[in-house]
């Protein structure tokens, strides 16, 4: 965590943050999209725990055969605790940690309220501070360069903090670059795979959901966006997952890669393996040391994994 080791006036200037919670509803069955863009810019010096806000509201069309047919809907934030280290709070009855550094959370919860539409509400949340300069500008190139070489030398696991560092370059410094740029960042990222949506699906889906409320709309890679809302989703058991993994990927993985509690830890046992593995020749079959490696490092972290040769039995790797 990282707030607590930061000076004295960079934590002030941290307090007198406000946190922005931006809402985008999606009538799928309709085709519609509905944003909430303004959304709620809360200062964190107001968010005392048990605090109640309301984040978002929206009118929406109920029964797209009569334009009279309105349903007015309110999502309500309650502050559990907060702590120099992260915001704790519920929206709706789901629990959201975030930390104040940076903010990778793309969330999703799904509802049917009527039989004509199932309306979909996903948030974006942020620390917004208004600072930033050309010197952040800056940064983000060169770490768009550096995820760009990681990429390309098969090291996307190195990714993992940069990707997050530029997101919060983009998203809470606002001063730092246009909304243009921005996009074109989020778009090589994307299309470059400079993210794992496996290894890191809530890293990945922090890009596509900053992305979709950069353009206003949410058609850029929807499908992928819909799947991965889904597949962290905390009501959807693995069975579920799995099954609705067979017709999105052509290799399964351990559905605890979609856990928030993996995605804390794997950037750290990647950066173990490196080093336990330094040494070891990247001939055919490496895939299997490497694979045995990870599986030691995360069970001495309580996490008991299944490699990818056993969630495919049938498939032979070299």
């Amino acid at each position: 965590m990282f707030c607590l080791y930061l000076p004295f006036k960079i934590r002030y200037i941290l307090m007198d943050q406000v946190l922005g919670i931006i809402n985008i509803f999606e009538r799928i069955d309709m085709g519609s999209r509905n944003y909430s863009i303004d959304g709620a810019y809360i200062p964190i010096a107001d968010l005392k725990p048990g605090s109640e806000w309301v984040v978002a509201q929206c009118d929406g069309q109920v029964n797209p055969n009569d334009p009279d047919d309105i349903v007015h809907l309110e999502l309500f934030m309650t502050v559990d605790r907060l702590t120099e280290e992260a915001l704790e709070f519920s929206i709706d009855g789901t629990h959201y940690t975030l930390n104040r550094q940076w903010q990778v959370l793309g969330t999703g919860s799904y509802g049917i309220p009527n039989p004509y539409i199932s309306e979909s509400v996903r948030n974006i949340f942020f620390f917004s501070t208004n600072e930033g300069d050309k010197n952040d500008y800056d940064r983000l190139w060169e770490l768009g360069g550096q995820m760009s070489e990681n990429a390309d030398n098969g090291n996307i696991w190195k990714n993992i903090p940069l990707a997050r560092e530029a997101m919060h370059i983009m998203k809470d410094k606002r001063k730092c670059c246009t909304e243009d740029q921005a996009k074109e960042f989020c778009k090589m990222a994307l299309e470059s795979y400079w993210i794992d949506d496996k290894e890191t699906p809530r890293l990945y889906l922090s890009y596509l959901d900053f992305y979709h409320w950069l353009w206003k709309s949410t058609y850029y890679e929807e499908s992928r966006t819909y799947h991965l809302v889904n597949a962290i989703g905390p009501d959807i058991s693995d069975e579920e997952f799995l099954e609705a993994e067979k017709g999105y990927r052509s290799l399964l993985f351990d559905p605890i890669q979609r856990t928030p509690e993996w995605e804390d830890i794997i950037y750290d046992v990647e950066k173990e393996c490196d080093e336990l593995l330094k040494d070891e020749p990247r001939h055919m079959g490496f895939c299997h040391y490497y694979w045995s490696t990870k599986r030691a490092v995360l069970a001495k972290r309580g996490i008991q994994w299944k490699s990818p040769a056993i969630m495919n039995p049938h498939t032979h790797f070299d």
